[in-house]
Formats: C-alpha cells, structure tokens, sequence
C-alpha cells in the first residue's frame, strides 16, 4: 500500500478517527486506525471500539492500494508532529511495516494485519431525520451534565433519551437526581421513534460538530446502532436497551410557588455559595452539603453552612404562590442555570420535599430542568 496526502488534511482526519478509540481496550487491534487504499484514489480511514466507529473516506494519491492497521497512539503523534508538506505512506504486506516520509523526517512504524479489525456496524435505516451540526452540538451541551456517568442498577441512564413525535424531537438526559428536557423541531416523520444514545458517544459526537448553521447531519437509526452521517465520515455507536425514565409524568407536576428571577445574579450568588463547598469529591460529607433557599417577600436568601465557613446572600426576584426553604445541589443548580440560554428564568416550587424546575421565561417548553431537593437537618 502506498499514497501520498498533505499533512494538514491528515491530521484532520486521524483527529477525528482517534475520537472513536477508548482508553481501555479488549484487544489490540482496538488500538489501531485501520487504513485502506484503493486503486481508484478512495482511502478509509476507520477506527473501531466495537461501541463507537467512526470511518473517514478521502480522495488521495494512490500508488498502490493495500491496507493495514496502525497503532492509533504513535501514528496520531508522529502525523501531528510532521513538518507541513506532503506526507508519503507506505506499507509493506509481508512484514507490515510502515513508513512515513515528509519533507526530511521518516519514520517507520509496526503495524498489524487489519484481518483481525472489527467490521463497520451494519445500520439497517428504519428511522432517518436531519438537524443542524451548530443545534445539536447545543443540545449536547445543555443534556450533557445530567446524564449518569456510571450506573450499575440502570446502565440505560448513562445515555440521553431521543424521542422524535411528529416534527419535534425532545432530548432527555437523567442520573435520577436531576432532569434536563430539550424540545426542538425537525423536519415532519410520522414515524414516532425513541432511542437512548450512550453519553460516552455523544461526548465523542460534540467535539466533531461544528457551529456552522448550514452544515447539518444525517441521523439513521436501527434497531440496535445509530449512524450520524456528516458526508466525508460516517459516526457509528450501539445503542442502550432498557426503559428509561417516564419523564412526562415529572413534567406533569404542578408547581404553585413561581420566581422570576436574573439568571446571572442567582448564578453569581451560588457561585459564591459554593466557594465553601468542598469540591472534592472523595469527601462525602461536604460534597452533599446543600444550599439553602429561603423565599421570602420578593427575594431567595441564599446560605450555606460547612467546616469551610459560613456564607449568606440575597437576591431580588418576582415572587408568587407563597414562601418555601428549601434545600438544594449547588453544583446540579449551577448546571442547570448555566444551560439556560435567557437573561430571566422562571423556578417553580410545590414543597421543600419535591423538585426546582427551571423553565423560560417566555413560557416555552423549549427545555426544562428539574433539580431534586436535598434534606435540611437543621
């Protein structure tokens, strides 16, 4: 195998194959970028952790087509660190070594037989819809935060919920302390279709998307795999089986008590709040230590007591339906506001033992957050 390709547009490729391959891998191969040449100029570049693929097709100069598997760490290092020029990569089939030239550096690495890579995932289209890169890479952002990072009782919380209806997708992501619900509009399917999609890859996902509104991408969904499709390559994950959250029935909860309040001054306020807070998350004491929200008379008293020390603080807000104290996750609230794209927000309330929602001020059900209470002892 043997082609030529400018170290810019490699680089750009290896980048984003690379983002398919996780720190702790079964086998070796799992290691690798897999590159295949063909005569007529077509190479593929794929990566594969059985969970997530991610294959790259580019037209480049090919002397001789071929394929081989390159261990991703070292390839990815040296490519980044060639001089800028043409870069010249060749392989030999007997002994699977491989050169790469640029300008005047060469190396040659050891590479495997690609007969034992993993196959690209087969999607089967039953579904197929299409959204912008720049919205989804939103969406990402704002669910992110409140997908479980591990759980062992329900795996299928480690993933966000994707439920199209008709032309409206909503996009739900839970660890059952806190909720977030991102409605949006797609284009019109009759077809009702929900999936959970692993948080781990839309991780991956986010970083590959960009913030051009014209740019969109292609979802195809399977029984059991998802492809998001952005032309020149094609993103692959499996997804998660069980029953997720019925997060209509929370939405459905009726809330008395409603604040109308400055985004940026209640952010600030926790943020202060926080400083006392341990941030250390082996300490399981004062990570859980909540803020206490006194609502009173036209303002939240926002206070928090820990071995730290002790803060206290007030903020103006529009208040209707009565007063509460109420105890709350610094960092969850934190999220929540910050995902919020308005100057105002509107917090509902029912009882110190139910949820905080988080709504637009305009009304909307463009999203909602929901953050749990946490008990005050005293």
């Amino acid at each position: 195998m043997k082609f030529v390709c400018s170290k810019t547009v490699l680089t750009d490729i290896v980048n984003i194959v690379q983002k398919a391959i996780g720190s702790k891998t079964s086998h070796p191969i799992l290691e690798c970028i897999k590159i295949e040449a063909s005569n007529d100029g077509h190479v593929v570049f794929t990566a594969n952790s059985i969970e997530l693929c991610i294959e790259y097709t580019s037209q480049i100069t090919v002397t001789e087509g071929g394929s081989i598997a390159l261990p991703s760490k070292i390839f990815g290092e040296i490519v980044r660190r060639l001089p800028d020029g043409e870069v010249t990569i060749t392989a030999d089939s007997s002994n699977y070594i491989t050169d790469i030239e640029c300008e005047q550096s060469k190396f040659n690495i050891q590479g495997m037989n690609d007969l034992e890579f993993p196959d690209v995932p087969i999607v089967d289209e039953e579904y197929r819809t299409k959204i912008s890169q720049k919205e989804l890479k939103k969406i990402i952002r704002k669910v992110f935060p409140f997908i479980s990072p591990m759980e062992t009782r329900k795996p299928v919380l480690t993933g966000a919920l994707f439920d199209f209806k008709g032309d409206v997708l909503t996009v739900v992501g839970t660890d059952s302390h806190r909720l977030a619900v991102i409605n949006i509009p797609v284009e019109i399917n009759t077809i009702p279709k929900k999936f959970v999609v692993p948080g781990s890859t839309l991780g991956k996902i986010s970083q590959i998307l960009t913030d051009d509104e014209e740019s969109n991408v292609d979802i195809i969904v399977s029984d059991k795999n998802i492809l998001f499709d952005f032309g020149a390559f094609q993103v692959y994950s499996r997804l998660l089986e069980g029953e997720f959250l019925k997060y209509e029935v929370i939405l459905g909860a009726t809330n008395s008590i409603k604040v109308k309040a400055d985004k940026e001054s209640i952010v600030n306020s926790l943020e202060r709040a926080n400083l006392i807070i341990n941030d250390d998350l082996s300490s399981k004491t004062e990570n859980k230590m909540p803020v206490r929200l006194n609502i009173s008379y036209n303002k939240i008293e926002i206070s928090c007591k820990t071995m730290k020390g002790y803060v206290n603080d007030v903020v103006g807000v529009e208040q209707s339906g009565g007063d509460l104290l109420i105890g709350l996750n610094c960092r969850f609230m934190l999220d929540a506001l910050n995902a919020c794209d308005e100057d105002s927000v509107v917090m509902e309330f029912s009882a110190p033992t139910s949820g905080c929602f988080i709504k637009p001020e305009d009304g909307s059900d463009k999203y909602t957050f929901m953050v749990l209470p946490v008990r005050l002892y005293n």
